[in-house]
């Protein structure tokens, strides 16, 4: 009987369940009906994913050439998690051709989509995160998709990286976007501990000699930190998003949010000014979680940086103090946001899978009559040339003087060089060599 008990679950473990497995998006965002509908296009149905892989790695191992149409119905046919290997080596290969510039949007779309779905989502991020090498892009609607997978599985720092990426592409015109990557952001930042100093080996300095290592260079580099793409701190990157992303609006939680953001991006110029500007208008609030992190960082700060810190706190303790905790405020957002755009984007994606269905036929024909148009000019190519051939056999005695007179020719292109040789050879045989003396005493 006590065994059967211990099995039963507690409120609070079932609530604490029913809370993790939450999720902002419902299901009918994800378009699941209109994507497998876009999926099962006759196209994509008749391919034979394993030889048409094949037929693409001979092709660009032979003649160096692959193309966007042929990646994107890969991409978009994958229904096995086998073929991911496969599509990240065709991602690389159209990213070194020449025609990674005709690269679809289905095949962003569906790249994210099929990583997601077979729960490779730290490889897709390392994928995300290597533009130059694979091309890969988030657009909103996928974008949402993984932010709102990854705040569900409380993976909170790569959520962060994720809404870094978007920060640096710099498009914040979907509502529901920012308002994931803020609160991913923000869990990232709350949540952080930081890592521990590595252990430090004891060495013996007296019996180990060392070596010094020199590498001849062409020249160095100058350094260069952009603050942009070379930020590799996702901290920092977390705290540039949230204070890019709320600069947007000026209500009471992206005010705070953008207080939060500048702080930990340790813009502390653009801190005290945007504290300044807050505490000037004096309508909106502050939270209690934004004054308790400036000033646990103003603890750790020292000098200019503390001072800076000490006023922004005088600044913000002079307003109103919010009721609701931020977190439950961010959430509130979040479900509005959803509330307002999520009817849009659902049909402005279902809009779009259509659309690819079209844009992927019409691509296809192109390509089916350029590879056409290629192969008939080679067979007439072939053909001139067997017929310039074979006049040559039928008119050899009438234009025999002709003909001497090329073959004459090519055997004085084919001399010349030889006789640079001879003379090589007969200055060798009339060199002497310089008459040696003995050395005097």
């Amino acid at each position: 009987m006590l065994r059967s008990l211990r099995k039963i679950p507690s409120r609070k473990s079932i609530s604490s369940l029913y809370l993790q497995r939450k999720t902002f998006l419902t299901n009918d965002y994800k378009c699941t009906e209109a994507w497998n509908s876009q999926i099962s296009s006759p196209i994509l149905t008749k391919v034979n994913i394993h030889d048409f892989y094949n037929i693409l790695d001979q092709n660009f191992t032979s003649k160096g050439v692959i193309s966007a149409i042929d990646v994107d119905i890969f991409a978009n046919a994958i229904k096995d998690p086998v073929y991911l290997e496969e599509l990240k080596d065709l991602l690389h290969k159209l990213r070194l051709s020449a025609d990674t510039g005709n690269t679809l949007e289905s095949t962003h779309h569906a790249t994210i989509r099929n990583f997601i779905e077979f729960g490779h989502i730290p490889e897709l991020i390392d994928i995300l995160k290597d533009p130059l090498n694979f091309g890969v892009f988030l657009d909103n609607y996928s974008a949402n998709i993984l932010l709102d997978k990854l705040i569900t599985s409380a993976d909170y720092e790569a959520a962060a990286k994720v809404a870094s990426l978007i920060m640096l592409q710099e498009d914040f015109t979907n509502d529901i976007t920012c308002s994931l990557c803020q609160y991913a952001c923000y869990k990232y930042i709350t949540n952080f501990t930081p890592p521990e100093p590595p252990a430090v080996e004891e060495k013996n300095e007296k019996n180990k000699k060392v070596e010094e290592v020199k590498i001849r260079i062409k020249f160095l580099r100058n350094p260069y930190f952009d603050d942009h793409f070379d930020i590799k701190d996702t901290l920092l990157s977390a705290g540039k998003t949230l204070a890019w992303i709320s600069e947007r609006s000026n209500d009471t939680v992206n005010n705070n949010l953008q207080i939060i953001g500048w702080l930990v991006y340790q813009k502390y110029d653009k801190l005290k000014s945007a504290c300044k500007h807050i505490a000037e208008t004096g309508s909106p609030k502050i939270f209690t979680e934004t004054i308790d992190l400036i000033k646990k960082e103003c603890q750790n700060g020292e000098g200019e940086t503390k001072e800076t810190l000490e006023k922004c706190v005088s600044m913000l303790d002079a307003l109103g103090t919010a009721e609701t905790p931020l977190e439950e405020s961010l959430k509130i957002t979040i479900e509005n946001a959803i509330n307002k755009a999520q009817n849009n984007d659902i049909s402005q994606q279902k809009e779009l899978f259509k659309s690819w269905i079209k844009i992927r036929e019409e691509k296809l024909e192109e390509q089916t009559k350029r590879l056409d148009r290629a192969k008939r000019t080679q067979l007439i190519e072939e053909k001139q040339k067997l017929l310039e051939e074979e006049e040559q056999r039928l008119w050899f005695f009438e234009k025999e003087e002709a003909i001497d007179l090329q073959i004459e020719e090519k055997e004085k292109l084919v001399e010349a060089p030889s006789g640079k040789t001879k003379s090589s050879k007969l200055s060798d045989e009339e060199y002497v060599p310089p008459e040696i003396l003995p050395k005097r005493r």
